[in-house]
């Protein structure tokens, strides 16, 4: 699938080279590594640009001929320094992705603009990339990680020429106005520096009539924050989080922003959406499957969560928050 990028910091158009692109305007550089475009304008806020490139090029090289699951556990080989806990856990939600990508997908509406390719921020390991493919969807997956790129492509289904992976930034899209049909990001905006920069940009790139879907972390979640597995870090001041992660389980906590859900709201209609919509997150069987026996509230909390009064209290305490919003 053939994709026109633009510059990511002024947007003019770019010019392809044998290893890079080339603003014609700025003259900025964007170099191909390991055959992927990389337009970031900043790096990944856990690993410098050039340490990315160079451990995303080892791990090509370890894990020639290994399926998806191989690479992921080489991956973590190569990460000693990550808990061995917290690495287990990535591990099995790699594992379950497609499937849990496609229950998500099963509950979005039909796109309603034809002929043109959806965008995914924060596609990561490329799980609904994957499903995309396999539902003959074009698609295009956008991630701040060169790492989880090449991990993205030891996946059976993206191997078909439909989909293209892109090394970028959310907050600034290397694409040109009106391009998507569809933008979608599932646990991404809680990772972005400017939640509101991406919805923005997301916005931009949508064709006349398109829409954006978002499922995210809820800041005041009654649960524990899912990334720390510390409770009550969304009721601290933002610029005291940190600290007391980092008192309460050792963590950093610096490079997560979890949004309420007045604030998802205010964000997608500050990018211009119109008929925005937030809700709690439905409860997929994937998120019972991982809750082991506390699952059998799943029951309940559809129930309060589809109930007109009660839903905007559970909305509130959800411990994942969805948004909707159409391109006018």
């Amino acid at each position: 699938m053939d994709v026109e990028f633009v510059c990511p910091r002024c947007r003019a158009d770019v010019e392809r080279r044998d290893t890079e692109y080339r603003c014609i305007a700025c003259a900025s550089i964007y170099p191909i590594v390991l055959g992927i475009p990389d337009f970031r304008v900043a790096p990944d806020p856990w690993i410098s640009q050039p340490d990315d490139n160079a451990k995303a090029t080892r791990l090509v090289a370890v894990t020639e001929g290994f399926d998806l699951a191989q690479s992921v556990e080489a991956y973590w080989a190569m990460t000693p320094s990550t808990p061995a806990e917290y690495a287990r856990r990535f591990m099995e939600y790699v594992r379950d992705g497609e499937r849990r990508a496609e229950e998500w997908m099963n509950t979005l509406p039909p796109s309603r603009v034809d002929g043109a390719p959806w965008l995914e921020i924060g596609c990561a390991s490329g799980d609904l990339m994957a499903v995309c493919a396999q539902r003959g969807i074009r698609a295009v997956g956008v991630d701040v990680a060169m790492r989880w790129l090449v991990l993205a492509r030891r996946r059976a289904s993206l191997a078909s020429g439909m989909q293209v992976l892109v090394c970028a930034n959310g907050e600034h899209l290397p694409f040109r106005d009106a391009t998507f049909a569809r933008v979608v990001s599932v646990g991404t905006l809680e990772h972005c520096n400017d939640a509101h920069a991406v919805l923005a940009e997301s916005a931009r790139v949508l064709r006349g009539g398109g829409d954006t879907a978002v499922r995210t972390t809820n800041r005041y979640s009654l649960l524990p924050e899912p990334h720390v597995n510390v409770w009550g870090v969304g009721f601290v001041p933002r610029k005291w989080a940190d600290a007391y992660v980092g008192w309460r389980s050792g963590q950093s906590y610096a490079h997560h922003h979890p949004l309420s859900s007045p604030e998802l709201l205010a964000a997608l209609r500050g990018a211009g959406f119109a008929d925005v919509r937030v809700r709690a997150a439905r409860m997929l069987e994937s998120d019972r499957a991982r809750l082991g026996s506390a699952g059998a509230v799943a029951p309940i909390y559809e129930a309060l969560r589809a109930a007109p009064v009660v839903s905007r209290l559970v909305r509130a305490v959800a411990p994942l928050i969805e948004g909707w919003g159409a391109r006018r």
